[in-house]
């Protein structure tokens, strides 16, 4: 960044400043003006995306333009019903071992036979 920038002085107690200096040190970031730029447009970028920050069970991956295409390509054939309902099911894909989803079908159809005789 040049040095026209305009200057911003923010207050932060210790916790914040080693909270921020920690994930600094893990994650590469050079200074904290690089990392209060980034914070600040990754802010902006997730209420303009409808993601608040701190929602629970949820993570925020950030994809290319082309993997969205591809997405929204996907939801427009009809493949898929939504880009985040094919994201989960590739990953459920990659994590759920098949001899688990195979016994999980079969309880499944079990417990329907159980309740459909009893009916």
């Amino acid at each position: 960044m040049s040095d026209d920038g305009t200057k911003i002085t923010i207050r932060m107690g210790p916790e914040e400043i080693q909270l921020m200096e920690d994930f600094m040190g893990d994650h590469d970031i050079g200074n904290r003006s690089d990392f209060i730029r980034d914070a600040i447009k990754g802010y902006i970028a997730s209420m303009k995306a409808g993601q608040p920050l701190n929602a629970e069970g949820g993570i925020f991956v950030r994809l290319s333009d082309v993997q969205l295409d591809t997405l929204s390509g996907l939801v427009k054939t009809g493949i898929a019903v939504s880009e985040e309902e094919f994201i989960r099911k590739c990953l459920l894909d990659k994590i759920v071992p098949k001899s688990v989803e195979d016994e999980t079908i079969e309880n499944a159809f079990r417990a329907a036979q159980m309740r459909a005789a009893y009916k």
